[in-house]
């Protein structure tokens, strides 16, 4: 697909500089580092990591790009000392890379720093791109699956350990219960949603003070290892609450409409579509602020928010996709209620990945 892109644009090459907490980045050369390194993709196949010496051997042993090149073969150490500055050493040591390709124009995708990109104008007609690692993201393969449902099992795991030793009283008491429990397993759990009361109206509330009558739990964690994200919901109740759980009863029936829907082929404007008109045969419309405020869903993957959407926007579903699906209602003056399950498309269905029950009442 790089080399495609890169015919299509008349370019030689493609180039990326971050870490690995950037998911395309990741994804691209499947090696982890806090400290920024350059990803060179030409159209010809060749792929390069630009790396410093400290990194090499790390980088040959665990990195899926084969051409690992140090900054201190390229003469990294010489030019700092000539211009007393890193940065623009390794300008020059990027242009020159380049140069030797016989790069004419370069693609770069939004997000590369300002610093390298009006460098490169300097030497090359630069064209800036939307990442193309996004689009080669949304459909996974059968390890990325079930590396997502590794983390899905251990969030199931963890919610099944949470219901059955409730004894909180207040949000944060459950969000480090959750946080601290997936963290003793490998997951790095971040902004756990723990939402109870009005507030809860408001869906990425975090959630704090007493627990009233019911409680939203999103859990959403990355595994430590492989970075892969899962993502789960459900709507507790510790006390009768007629309003909420006719809402929640609505935002269940029009999951299961949606999760019928689920398979290739399917266009995801009309699961969307679907959720609107179940909500709404329960005599629930959404206002610009209140009522059904989000979307269906979104992809999962290396970013616990990715391609593709499942929204107003047409955009056909694909096997191997993995997607949650999260109805909610949201009302200011009563609260708010969702439920979500991440799945995987398959030809004629979806398998759930997060299997667990809907209601969970604990009065």
């Amino acid at each position: 697909m790089i080399a495609d892109m890169l015919k299509e644009n008349d370019a030689e090459y493609f180039i990326m500089y971050a870490t690995s907490r950037d998911a395309n980045f990741l994804y691209a050369t499947r090696f982890k580092t806090y400290d920024p390194l350059t990803y060179i993709s030409g159209i010809d196949g060749t792929e390069i990591l630009l790396v410093p010496e400290m990194e090499k051997r790390r980088a040959e042993r665990e990195s899926r790009v084969k051409e690992i090149v140090s900054l201190e073969d390229m003469g990294f150490k010489e030019k700092l000392k000539k211009l007393n500055d890193a940065k623009i050493a390794f300008l020059e040591i990027l242009v020159s890379v380049l140069k030797e390709g016989r790069c004419r124009r370069v693609l770069i995708p939004e997000e590369l720093p300002s610093f390298i990109s009006f460098e490169l104008m300097k030497h090359f007609d630069v064209r800036v791109v939307r990442n193309p690692f996004s689009k080669l993201r949304i459909v996974k393969n059968s390890g990325e699956i079930e590396k997502i449902r590794e983390v899905s099992n251990a969030i199931t795991s963890t919610f099944k350990w949470l219901i059955e030793n409730f004894r909180f009283k207040k949000c944060e008491e459950v969000r480090r219960a959750i946080d601290t429990k997936l963290f003793s397993a490998g997951y790095l759990a971040e902004n756990t949603i723990c939402s109870t009361g009005k507030l809860s109206a408001d869906p990425h509330e975090l959630g704090k003070g007493q627990i009233e009558d019911h409680l939203i739990i999103d859990i959403f964690p990355k595994s430590m290892d492989h970075g892969y994200y899962s993502d789960f919901t459900r709507t507790i109740f510790l006390s009768k609450n007629d309003d909420l759980e006719e809402m929640y009863s609505a935002v269940v029936a029009a999951q299961e409409e949606a999760l019928k829907m689920m398979r290739d082929g399917v266009d995801a404007k009309d699961v969307h579509e679907r959720v609107k008109e179940v909500l709404s045969s329960h005599g629930y419309r959404t206002e610009k602020s209140e009522g059904f405020i989000h979307s269906t869903g979104h992809g999962v993957g290396l970013e616990v928010h990715e391609e593709p959407r499942i929204s107003e926007q047409s955009v056909i579903l694909r096997r191997g996709m993995v997607v949650t699906v999260e109805p909610g209602l949201y009302y200011k003056d009563v609260g708010g209620v969702r439920v979500e399950d991440t799945v995987v498309v398959r030809k004629n269905d979806c398998e759930i990945l997060t299997p667990f029950e809907r209601f969970i009442r604990l009065y």
